[in-house]
């Protein structure tokens, strides 16, 4: 049987922009309903430094034009996704450590630090000091709703997870035992995202790593890596989903496709064969049409394994035409556990 591992990343856009009940909290709560509907469930990775600011803000009177406290709605949301059994694990975005709020700004978080890979503070703002921290607010938050639960998973912002060697020793000083930042075929060279995976081929649903997770080893980490196959970009472009997902927040799309394109440094032509290029892209379930997950089941069968992590985003989810296909296609042939139960069986 397939086991589907459907992961969302719960979070707002990575430039700071966006608005916690409308782009977390309220689609979160529409994603709870059809994992109850078709009896599945997900693991959310929750951007933990995110999280601290919108709560430091509140807490010093800063209101960020809500009426109610982000935080604690975003807070309250994990605890009772987990009490409807699906589970909670660790995701990093580096830029929000120096994150400052301007009135009429919003967030402006730290570009120069974007990837997780590239992260050099210490002291208390080190990356090992950012995991350990980060695994016990989520366990502080989630025990008195599962007793037993604990945070062993991470996820690299923007799936910038290399150079992975600082990242490894901060994980298992942390007491974290498996990641899930690396995608088959995943390159990008733009301004703020930087990582080549171009060598991790996608016939393997999970491997033990040592230093660079991306490699196989002897190592004691697990990665179970996010599914990915090639499409040229257009495709996934030319969907109702995602064009409503891009007309959601139109200056982080820009400010996405500035980045990957190098922004004013590219010429119209190439902008214009940026669409036509062949990239591998993430199974996301919150984005894709019910013709692209066709087309990756058509994929995963071709495959000697049988483990799939999907990723998906609460901001991007407009309509659920697109999961609900592929919930109705698979769900008498797949099991939908969570990291926990997964990590707990290799």
């Amino acid at each position: 049987m397939t086991t589907l591992l459907l992961t969302l990343d719960y979070e707002l856009y990575g430039n700071g922009s966006g608005d916690v009940f409308r782009h977390v909290v309220e689609p979160t709560a529409r994603l709870l309903e059809i994992a109850d509907k078709y009896g599945v469930r997900f693991t959310f990775f929750f951007e933990v430094i995110e999280y601290w600011k919108l709560k430091e803000a509140w807490q010093q009177g800063n209101r960020m034009g809500y009426d109610a406290d982000p935080a604690e709605a975003m807070a309250r949301q994990m605890r009772e996704a987990v009490g409807r059994g699906h589970d909670v694990q660790l995701h990093l975005h580096p830029q929000w450590v120096g994150a400052t709020y301007d009135a009429e700004k919003g967030w402006c978080v730290r570009t120069d630090e974007w990837r997780l890979g590239d992260y050099h503070r210490e002291g208390p703002l080190s990356l090992t000091s950012l995991m350990v921290r980060g695994k016990q607010t989520l366990e502080d938050m989630l025990r008195p709703v599962r007793p037993g639960y604990r945070c062993t998973a991470l996820r690299a912002g923007g799936y910038n997870a290399q150079p992975s060697e600082a990242i490894v020793r901060a994980m298992q000083e942390a007491g974290l035992t498996t990641d899930s930042s690396i995608y088959p075929g995943g390159c990008e060279r733009g301004s703020l995202s930087r990582y080549d995976y171009s060598s991790v081929t996608p016939e393997k649903g999970f491997w033990h790593a040592g230093p660079k997770l991306e490699t196989e080893s002897n190592g004691t980490l697990l990665e179970l890596p996010i599914a990915a196959f090639p499409i040229v970009r257009l495709r996934k472009y030319l969907s109702a989903e995602r064009i409503r997902s891009l007309l959601r927040n139109r200056k982080s799309a820009r400010d996405a496709f500035e980045a990957k394109t190098d922004g004013s440094h590219a010429g119209l032509l190439q902008k214009i064969s940026y669409f036509f290029g062949t990239e591998w892209q993430t199974w996301d379930f919150c984005l894709f049409s019910p013709a692209l997950h066709k087309r990756f089941l058509r994929e995963a069968a071709r495959l000697p394994r049988d483990t799939y992590v999907l990723v998906g985003h609460p901001k991007s989810f407009t309509g659920s035409q697109g999961l609900e296909y592929l919930l109705k296609t698979i769900k008498d042939k797949a099991c939908f556990p969570t990291f926990t139960e997964a990590i707990a069986e290799q």
